[in-house]
């Protein structure tokens, strides 16, 4: 295993702890996202919200309205990093406003001094985030399904060449939708050059997703070593998909085996915990 793939997966084992670190910060300021956990229901408005979001980025992808889809994605990260880092703090006015402030000097050296350590420091508290919040908020049965559903989104998202696209599109726009192994140079496309890919390369979305039954299995056993068993499945299915694509020399849909590994590491857990 090379150091690229060395580095995404303590990345994401990183991002997997401080999700367990947050989730009942995010309990105990009472800021679940659905009243009844378990209603299965939940996956549908879910489901709905990702594919709808992700067709409105396409068409404003399309339609090249770059400065849009900028402004949207730094007004969406600047909500999540607010609320984590207030909840962090102690709770009054003034903290709330070094929150934002804190807040708004990210996005902003983001802007100004986009390096690799720069967005995968900001992506693993992104997506640590985003994890602990809907971890929090739905239950491991709703989660697994929910994981289902979205590795069969991933793989139709990734094989028709959009998602591949868009990742892109936000390289180019120095949004850090993923983290990435360190590089000179930062990239700007995922073709293979030099007898090698530039880096390796990990989504958002594949580290949260995953680490949502992460929390939601600590929240619900109250058990470290259960949390972990799945953070381990995980991994499994991580270490599978970095040599699927270091096979292959192309993109590959991630959540199929991250959450499938994390799906496998909760069976487990039940039997075991």
């Amino acid at each position: 295993m090379n150091t690229a793939s060395v580095t995404i997966i303590l990345l994401y084992v990183a991002a997997g702890l401080l999700s367990l670190l947050l989730a009942p910060l995010y309990v105990t300021n009472q800021l679940t996202l659905f009243e009844n956990p378990e209603n299965p229901i939940n996956i549908l408005y879910l489901m709905f919200s990702v594919v709808v979001v992700f067709i409105i980025v396409l068409i404003i992808v399309k339609l090249r309205l770059e400065i849009l889809f900028k402004g949207l994605f730094y007004f969406s990260t600047f909500t999540v990093l607010t609320i984590t880092i207030s909840i962090i703090l102690p709770d009054s006015l003034i903290w709330l406003a070094v929150s934002v402030l804190a807040s708004v000097s990210i996005l902003i050296l983001l802007n100004r001094f986009y390096k690799w350590y720069v967005a995968d420091t900001v992506g693993v508290f992104l997506s640590a985030s985003i994890a602990a919040w809907f971890g929090a908020s739905l239950t491991p049965p709703v989660l697994t399904i929910l994981l289902a559903l979205m590795a069969v989104y991933d793989y139709l998202a990734v094989k028709s060449g959009g998602m591949a696209s868009l990742a892109e599109k936000t390289l180019k726009m120095n949004l850090p939708t993923m983290v990435m192994s360190p590089v000179k140079e930062m990239p700007k496309d995922f073709k293979a050059g030099n007898g090698g890919r530039k880096g390796a390369f990990l989504g958002l979305g594949d580290m949260a997703f995953p680490n949502m039954l992460t929390v939601s299995t600590f929240l619900g056993t109250c058990n470290p070593v259960a949390a972990i068993l799945v953070l381990s499945g995980s991994v499994t299915g991580l270490i599978v998909v970095l040599y699927v694509v270091h096979r292959f020399k192309r993109p590959q849909p991630g959540l199929p085996y991250i959450g499938l590994g994390a799906a496998v590491g909760w069976i487990v857990s039940k039997f075991l915990v």
